[in-house]
C-alpha cells in the first residue's frame, strides 16, 4: 500500500510537470503566431474534432457560448477559421479550420512531434496501450464530470 501511495504521488507530479511543460510550449507557439493560448487550443480541438458547431466547441472547451463567439470572431478575423452554414440545421453554423493556416501552425510542432515519434517507436506496444487507455479514461473523466472549481 505504501508503494502504491508513493507511485500515485510520483504519477501526479509527473502529470503536473507534463501539463506545465505543454502549456508553456503552447504559449510560445501562440505568441509566435499572434494568438491567445485559448484560441490556439480551440484550433487544436477543431483539428481533432473536424467541423463542429460553436455550441459543441463551448461544450468541449468549457467556455461559455459568448466566450466561444468572441474567440471565433478573433480566429475568423485572422483567417484561421471559417463559419459555414450547417447543412443539417439551417439555424446553426459549423466552424472549420483553414487548412493552409493549420499547416503553418503545425510546422511549429514539427521538432517536438519528431522527438515524440522517435520515443513512441522505441516504446513497447503493451506500454503504449496502457498509456493510451490511461489517457482515454482521464479525458473521459474530465468531460463526464465537467470539472469545476469548488
Amino acid at each position: 500500500m505504501e508503494n502504491r501511495l508513493a507511485l500515485h504521488s510520483e504519477l501526479v507530479a509527473q502529470i503536473r510537470r507534463f501539463i506545465a511543460g505543454a502549456i508553456l510550449f503552447n504559449q510560445k507557439v501562440a505568441d509566435h503566431v499572434g494568438l491567445h493560448l485559448t484560441d490556439l487550443q480551440c484550433v487544436n480541438l477543431l483539428d481533432l474534432l473536424g467541423a463542429v458547431t460553436p455550441g459543441k466547441l463551448a461544450e468541449c472547451t468549457g467556455l461559455t457560448t459568448g466566450g466561444v463567439t468572441v474567440m471565433l470572431d478573433r480566429l475568423e478575423k485572422a483567417g484561421i477559421v471559417k463559419r459555414e452554414r450547417n447543412p443539417n440545421d439551417r439555424r446553426s453554423v459549423l466552424v472549420r479550420v483553414n487548412p493552409k493556416k493549420l499547416r503553418k501552425i503545425n510546422k511549429l510542432y514539427r521538432g517536438i512531434n519528431e522527438q515524440l515519434g522517435t520515443f513512441l517507436s522505441e516504446t513497447p506496444e503493451a506500454q503504449l496501450q496502457s498509456v493510451a487507455d490511461f489517457f482515454t479514461r482521464m479525458n473521459a473523466l474530465r468531460t463526464e464530470r465537467r470539472l469545476e472549481f469548488k
